[in-house]
């Protein structure tokens, strides 16, 4: 069974529990930082890309943006389409082929799911295409230091829950720069988790 495949069986068994997991509880402290992003705009259409459980939309005010979720688990899809009611569309697809038109989101956002994804490179592609020109995207993830990251990023692909790659700081800016991004601040939001900004 390859990543993905671990990743999707993994998030489809937690789904229904998983605000109590390990993964759910990492994740809490990094809604802060995002939401704080989001609402410098006042209004505008917002996907998220590996929404989970929809968890992410339940802190923005009801009505003031047009939101999207989609994710590889389709346990996630129901727990978000449930969590969040009539507030945000959710469908299952996959970050590598998102089912949306050219220059459709103001913001795209990714949470946590980063790492998961093998093909990073075709995913900020896709991210890039979903985005209108000014758009912003916005990236939390797992952080380890520069020392102990090598090893842990072989032993990540050993991993039962699907984990990929943990990036670098630099790592980050460079991928966005070679998918079409300006990278606009990459900075450390605690001793695990880094979040990273660029635009189009």
């Amino acid at each position: 069974m390859n990543s993905k495949e671990k990743t999707k069986q993994h998030f489809n068994q937690t789904a229904s529990n998983y605000n109590s997991s390990d993964d759910g509880k990492f994740v809490q402290g990094m809604y802060d930082v995002l939401v704080d992003e989001i609402l410098k705009s006042q209004l505008g259409k917002i996907l998220d890309v590996g929404c989970g459980n929809g968890n992410l939309f339940t802190f923005l005010p009801d009505g003031r943006y047009e939101l999207f979720g989609v994710d590889f688990s389709e346990n996630m899809i129901i727990e978000a389409k449930n969590n969040c009611k009539a507030k945000a569309s959710f469908n299952v697809a996959d970050a590598e082929r998102l089912p949306f038109s050219d220059d459709t989101f103001d913001i795209v956002v990714c949470n946590a799911s980063f790492h998961h994804y093998i093909h990073p490179n075709t995913v900020l592609e896709e991210m890039h295409r979903v985005l209108r020109d000014g758009g912003k995207v916005l990236i939390g993830d797992p952080y380890i230091p520069t020392g102990i990251r090598g090893l842990m990023n072989v032993v990540l692909r050993f991993s039962d829950s699907g984990d990929y790659h943990i990036y670098g700081l630099r790592e980050m800016e460079n991928l966005f720069a070679k998918n079409g991004f300006n990278p606009v601040s990459s900075i450390r939001t605690g001793k695990r988790t880094a979040f990273y900004i660029a635009e189009k």
